[in-house]
């Protein structure tokens, strides 16, 4: 058999160049179906499949935080938490815990910000990772007074310090202190994110391992498995440290820590590293690829009935070989040949189309940065199969058509066989009636997708995000190491970028929404001792102009003054949230809280009442109860600038870099970018699979256009003699046009009703995904029916007017 192949293939291709129509129309609509599930396919091997630059990855996990009673999720832990899970659970072989930090590194010229990870020293014997210069991090340097060392990403190394060979001998000054460079990793290294440069030691201070500081969560932890050690097994053991802490703090009458548990659910959760690495936007790639199989599905649909449609016409030259010696056999592997032939030709294209389209997908802000998109020999592997069974499965309707036509019949009915017979027409219908069906179950989705997707654009986020311009900065600690000295500095910064020419109002905050950063600390009501009120809250401090910059409503009460700051007033304002959830009564303007599980610490008095503002996902239900304090009275090392203004440009973004280097010349700003951009940006994971989802709709109704229309322009074609007689007879035009359009509406019924079923399973699918929409919109339904009846009715037009026009008497001169 394979001694003939080489023959075959050189029979086909001649065969194929001589209708070099078919061929490319067949070629296309192979290279879109298998190009796409390439594309997804690669997005797939990177995100799941590729290696990660640690030592069994597969071993390593994340640990989180999650509270239930406050609608679970994932969130960070605290320092003392870690301690107890690190000492408390066999079933870790080792753990970290690390948090973001960011650098002003001062050299030559202006000041800039490094990015990188402040983390325990055990942080690379659990990633299972060593220094490729250098070392890492001894036990020692975990200690406070010996932290300041430095190990550098390979990346960092090369692009910042032009990978200089002396570097283990240089002093970086960073924050306005000296640390040694001992290190620099290997390359391809990464943790968590590839803008993670520069690692320093995380120190822990007596004051940060006390049960107070349970409940002030920044941080998180990657873990090993122990041998033989499980997910569940790592929850339960994690549980029983909770335990063991609500008892021993209740019996010693150490605060609301047992209390706190039982009113916010609180537990520890875990997940593999590739999980929480991948993002939660990586989910939305099964859906892809499901969607890009439809496609599939359908451009094989439309070959297979391309090549049904030659074959047709092919019947009296395959007859004829039969009937001079040719075996069943060989027909069919010459008609496989060519199956073969326009596969590898698809598969080709295809492969080159997904090559591009990785390069905009991996742009798109849709998957993590870490992840590096290549056609890797997964990728083409993956493509190759896809092509072999594409040749197998559109290849499969000619073969199994020719072995059923006896070579007698189809010399003495050749040419009038009326596109082959009834079972011919009946499979060529029914492929048209699947490709119909797919495009709609496609369109439905894309309609569910987009109308999910407009809803969640429409949603306030409690502020006016027009014209605010955004920035961090980050004050060194040693620069300014207390209280008093951050809140000078950040004063004099405020009052020189609020004077800018253009700029209404200039607010700052720690915790910027949509900025990727969150926090929250333990608190308790003043007068009450019971569980009645939860003891946790999203914390930001502000300064008196950034409720006006953000335009967040007033509802009661008022909000900082510049007298607050001065006065370094004990006054905070709660959102609309806290004080319905805490306050029902409506009385929360004059209580008092203090921050802490424990009693007798600083009492702040609620002053104002303002608006719930969503911090990271507009289609978030709620708000979650937050507090905000006097940044002039709890001055923070990070700190966002707010900026209304009426001028967005660059040219802005350098004077406003220059009033702050006014103030001081080696601070840097960085995270540059407008609250409107942050909002777009946290809609990435719903926009850019709506766009690719659209995109493969809209492949998928071409695709069935082209299929119906094939398939009644053939038929008009093989019944040019039927028609000439009727219209002989006395027929009409209009009648000939009208049973063309009838056969047509009845594929386009047909494919419709089996496509509604299809497109229910499909909201159904997408359940999980929809915002604000049912599973089973009516609307989008009738939208999708619609565009495609129209676009089907327009394919069915073209052969309907070419049957209407035929002149009677060349018609029956036709064979």
């Amino acid at each position: 058999m394979f001694t003939r192949l080489p023959s075959d293939l050189r029979f086909g291709l001649r065969s194929l160049m001589s209708k070099p129509g078919f061929a490319l129309a067949a070629i296309l609509t192979l290279a879109l179906g298998i190009g796409a599930n390439a594309l997804v396919f690669t997005l797939i091997d990177g995100v799941y499949l590729s290696e990660l630059p640690y030592r069994n990855a597969d071993e390593l996990i994340d640990l989180y935080g999650s509270w239930g009673k406050m609608g679970g999720g994932v969130d960070s832990v605290s320092i003392p938490d870690y301690v107890d899970l690190h000492a408390g659970v066999p079933a870790l072989a080792d753990s970290a815990l690390y948090t973001d930090a960011s650098f002003n590194l001062v050299a030559a010229g202006a000041p800039e910000r490094l990015a990188g990870l402040r983390a325990t020293t055990s942080l690379f014997s659990t990633l299972g990772v060593s220094a490729a210069k250098g070392r890492v991090f001894s036990v020692e340097e975990g200690t406070p007074g010996k932290e300041h060392v430095a190990v550098l990403s390979d990346t960092l190394w090369r692009n910042r310090f032009d990978a200089d060979p002396r570097i283990l001998e240089r002093s970086l000054r960073l924050d306005g202190e000296d640390y040694r460079v001992i290190g620099v990793l290997p390359p391809g290294f990464m943790f968590p994110r590839v803008e993670a440069g520069l690692f320093v030691p995380f120190a822990f201070k007596p004051e940060q391992l006390i049960d107070d500081q349970r409940g002030v969560n920044y941080s998180a932890i990657v873990a090993r498995l122990a041998p033989g050690a499980t997910l569940a097994q790592v929850e339960a053991q994690a549980a029983a440290v909770v335990q063991r802490n609500v008892e021993r703090t209740g019996a010693a009458g150490e605060g609301s820590y047992a209390e706190w548990v039982a009113e916010t659910g609180a537990r520890f959760g875990a997940r593999t590293l590739r999980e929480q690495l991948s993002g939660r936007n990586a989910g939305e790639l099964p859906l892809l690829q499901g969607a890009v199989a439809l496609v599939l599905l359908i451009a094989l649909a439309n070959v297979a009935n391309l090549l049904l449609t030659r074959l047709t016409a092919r019947h009296a030259e395959l007859a004829v070989r039969t009937a001079l010696g040719a075996r069943r056999s060989d027909v069919a592997r010459q008609l496989l040949a060519e199956a073969l032939l326009l596969a590898s030709a698809g598969g080709l294209l295809g492969l080159a189309g997904a090559w591009f389209g990785v390069q905009l997908v991996g742009n798109s802000g849709l998957l993590p940065a870490w992840v590096t998109f290549t056609l890797d020999w997964r990728a083409l592997s993956f493509t190759v199969g896809v092509t072999l069974l594409a040749c197998a499965l559109f290849g499969l309707a000619p073969v199994l058509a020719s072995a059923r036509t006896q070579p007698q019949a189809a010399l003495r009915d050749s040419g009038r066989l009326g596109g082959g017979g009834r079972g011919a027409r009946r499979v060529r219908a029914a492929l048209v009636v699947v490709q119909l069906a797919l495009a709609v179950a496609l369109l439905a989705g894309a309609g569910l997708l987009l109308r999910s997707f407009a809803n969640a654009a429409q949603q306030s986020p409690g502020f006016s995000s027009s014209r605010v311009l955004t920035a961090h900065l980050a004050l060194p600690q040693a620069k300014y190491p207390d209280e008093p000295a951050r809140a000078r500095v950040l004063r004099r910064m405020l009052d020189a970028v609020g004077a800018l020419p253009g700029v209404e109002a200039a607010g700052a905050t720690t915790k910027l929404p949509f900025s990727g950063e969150n926090g929250g600390l333990v608190f308790r009501i003043e007068g009450r001792s019971d569980a009645a009120a939860l003891p946790h809250a999203a914390l930001r401090s502000v300064d008196e102009n950034f409720f006006a910059a953000l335009q967040i409503p007033l509802l009661r009460g008022t909000v900082f003054g510049a007298a607050d700051w001065q006065a370094k007033a004990k006054s905070i304002v709660v959102d609309e949230t806290f004080a319905q959830r805490y306050f029902p009564d409506g009385s929360a303007v004059g209580q008092r809280i203090t921050l802490g599980s424990t009693p007798g610490g600083d009492a702040y008095t609620i002053i104002g009442v303002v608006g719930n503002v969503k911090h990271a996902d507009l289609t978030a239900p709620s708000s979650r109860p937050t507090f905000y304090f006097n940044l002039g009275t709890l001055p923070a090392d990070s700190v966002f600038l707010a900026l209304r203004t009426r001028d967005l440009s660059p040219a802005f973004v350098d004077t406003l870099r220059a009033a702050v280097r006014g103030v001081d010349a080696e601070q840097p700003l960085f995270n540059i970018d407008t609250l409107d951009q942050r909002i777009a940006s946290s809609l990435t994971g719903r926009r850019v699979p709506l766009q690719l989802l659209g995109l493969f709709a809209a492949c998928a109704l071409l695709l069935a256009a082209i299929g119906i229309y094939g398939v009644l322009a053939f038929g008009v074609e093989q019944r040019t003699a039927e028609i000439g007689l009727r219209m002989a007879i006395g027929a009409d035009a209009a009648r000939v046009r009208r049973g063309v359009l009838a056969d047509g509406a009845k594929l386009i019924g047909s494919g419709i009703g089996l496509g509604f079923v299809a497109a229910l399973a499909t909201g159904f699918a997408l359940k999980s995904r929809l915002f604000d929409v049912a599973p089973v919109d009516p609307l989008s339904l009738i939208a999708v029916a619609t565009l495609l009846a129209l676009t089907a009715f327009a394919a069915c037009w073209l052969p309907a007017r070419r049957a209407a026009r035929l002149d009677p008497l060349v018609a029956l001169r036709h064979e």
